[in-house]
């Protein structure tokens, strides 16, 4: 096997490891395929700010949130599933644009 082979298959592989799909990656594929690069560009933008927000809380201090989030655990939980339930069926019954 020459190097250059084996150097493409090491890329190949990295890429594979380093790029995993998870639901936000899916959701900026959907809207980058739907709508185009900007909202799909806006989209990870969007997720990379939400982690940027969980970052920043984690700095200044948890315990603090941590009480309030405790507090309020359940009505978070509903209003959470409330909202994902409504994501999922607007994703479901949505018509793919072509």
């Amino acid at each position: 096997m020459t190097a250059a082979l084996l150097f493409i298959k090491s890329v190949m592989i990295g890429v594979a490891i380093a790029a995993p799909v998870g639901p936000v990656g899916i959701l900026c594929i959907q809207r980058t395929l739907a709508y185009g690069r900007r909202t799909g560009f806006l989209s990870g933008l969007g997720a990379a700010t939400a982690d940027a927000l969980y970052g920043l809380i984690a700095v200044m201090g948890f315990t603090v949130v941590s009480g309030f989030l405790m507090a309020h655990q359940f009505w978070i939980q509903v209003w959470g599933g409330v909202f994902l339930l409504l994501l999922g069926w607007k994703t479901f019954t949505s018509q793919p644009r072509h």
